[in-house]
């Protein structure tokens, strides 16, 4: 009688490198998303008024946001508009508060952790820049 094969209980190929992938563009996703939000706050506030170069980084913000299809970061050019809008909110707010400390804003906590998770983002994308130099 001829043997079965057993299934293996590792994983499969390329597996886990999906998996990772998936975890980057989620965190990717979930960055933008919320710092878009806030900067979209804190213009409707009236907080981005009197600050031209603040203003232009929002207008860049928006045309980065709109180049991920549905705001759903789905492949490498979602990554890269995703990791540009994160980089373009952080210029803004740099040109709201330099220090980034947010004294007197109601979304000082929030605008931190956001910041925080775009910052990852943004290393992120660095190191994928350098692995492919490198390649």
């Amino acid at each position: 009688m001829a043997e079965h094969k057993k299934k293996s209980s590792g994983p499969k190929p390329g597996q886990l490198d999906r998996r990772i992938q998936e975890q980057r563009y989620g965190q990717a996703e979930a960055a933008c998303s919320r710092l878009t939000a806030l900067l979209e706050d804190l213009a409707k506030d009236g907080r981005l008024d009197g600050n031209q170069q603040a203003g232009q980084y929002l207008n860049s913000t928006r045309a980065y946001y709109r180049r991920i299809r549905n705001g759903k970061v789905m492949g490498p050019a979602d990554f890269t508009a995703a990791a540009d809008v994160c980089a373009s909110v952080r210029r803004a707010l740099t040109a709201l508060d330099p220090a980034l400390a947010f004294a007197g804003l109601r979304q000082a906590d929030d605008l931190q952790q956001a910041l925080q998770q775009g910052a990852l983002v943004e290393a992120e994308m660095q190191k994928i820049k350098a692995a492919g130099k490198a390649g």
